[in-house]
């Protein structure tokens, strides 16, 4: 989880970067009748700049989404782990978007649907993929 922190802190200094590197200052002087004036104007982005920051901002999501999703498996495993019932050693727990997958295996189909309520029962899972077998 710290490798991910420390990804999304190096993909919000280049976010920074490319919104200062973006962005163009022009100063435009004009002689009038009253004297010299001098004018600055910020520029928006270019087009390939405004593309760079947006896929900056896709990276930085998908690292928060990752996150998340890492976060909900321990969570899950950590309670397998703790149910004296279900061998949680023998399930293994994946998460994508929230969605909570369970492979391996349990000693009883009472066990099966143990781990799958706990799993439904966590914090942040829209669903569970119950791919648990039952094996004496």
């Amino acid at each position: 989880m710290k490798a991910t922190r420390t990804h999304a802190a190096a993909l919000s200094v280049i976010a920074a970067a490319a919104l200062l590197v973006a962005c163009e200052k022009r100063t435009t002087t004009t002689d009038t009748p009253a004297g010299t004036t001098s004018t600055t104007t910020t520029v928006a982005p270019s087009t390939a700049a405004s593309n760079a920051m947006a896929a900056t901002a896709s990276a930085m999501n998908k690292a928060g989404d990752a996150t998340v999703d890492a976060a909900i498996t321990g969570k899950v495993k950590t309670k397998l782990l703790a149910d004296p019932d279900v061998k949680g050693l023998a399930i293994d727990v994946d998460t994508k978007d929230g969605v909570v997958t369970l492979n391996g295996s349990a000693d009883k189909a009472g066990n099966v649907d143990k781990a799958v309520s706990i799993a439904k029962g966590t914090d942040g899972v829209k669903s569970v993929e119950n791919k648990l077998t039952v094996k004496p």
